[in-house]
């Protein structure tokens, strides 16, 4: 007996694509075409439907045009001087996440996020928020909008204050007069080690 075409279903705004009253039996089912941006997965699957009790069935379609986001870490006011430690969400601009909690930023303060999808040829906006500080630094709370294009990556510098700022205050002398101050003298300050 020929295979019997039972019907066709477009996934909805969840991803879902419903077949409902049928009979038992086995059945086959295959993706006949793709959401924009993604491929097709042409694999013919074999399920078998022996109850009324639902069967799910999970499946997975890549991107094909992606795009990405680097993010970099540093002090407030100190765009050279970068932090490792923080995490970051990242959500679409409907407020879907993509990912909920990153890995942390790394030695450089940068923190990558590969294979954001860009619907084609449309740039997407993203939200980048801080989720955990580094030690030592209060949380960035601004909601950071980040524009991603198809093979390209965009890049968002996120400044953090430190809980603690320090002060050094270097009085000059002369070597003979220790009331007498030098003026017009200038100093270099150098971040040795984090």
């Amino acid at each position: 007996m020929a295979d019997i075409l039972i019907g066709s279903a477009l996934t909805n705004e969840n991803g879902l694509a419903a077949f409902t009253g049928l009979p038992p039996g086995t059945y086959k089912y295959v993706q006949t075409g793709a959401t924009t941006g993604y491929t097709q997965d042409s694999t013919e699957y074999t399920i078998t439907i022996s109850s009324a009790t639902p069967l799910e069935e999970d499946r997975t379609n890549s991107p094909t045009e992606t795009g990405t986001i680097t993010v970099t870490k540093h002090v407030a006011g100190f765009p050279d001087y970068v932090l490792p430690g923080a995490t970051f969400k990242l959500t679409d601009s409907n407020g879907k996440p993509l990912v909920s909690v990153s890995s942390p930023t790394d030695s450089t303060g940068t923190l990558t996020f590969p294979n954001v999808m860009s619907i084609t040829g449309t740039p997407q906006t993203y939200q980048l928020t801080e989720v955990a500080a580094p030690d030592g630094y209060e949380a960035n709370t601004t909601e950071y909008d980040v524009e991603v294009d198809v093979g390209q990556t965009a890049g968002q510098s996120v400044p953090n204050t430190p809980s603690v700022q320090g002060t050094l205050d270097i009085t000059l002398t002369d070597t003979n007069y220790a009331e007498y101050g030098l003026e017009g003298s200038n100093y270099n300050l150098y971040l040795v080690t984090p």
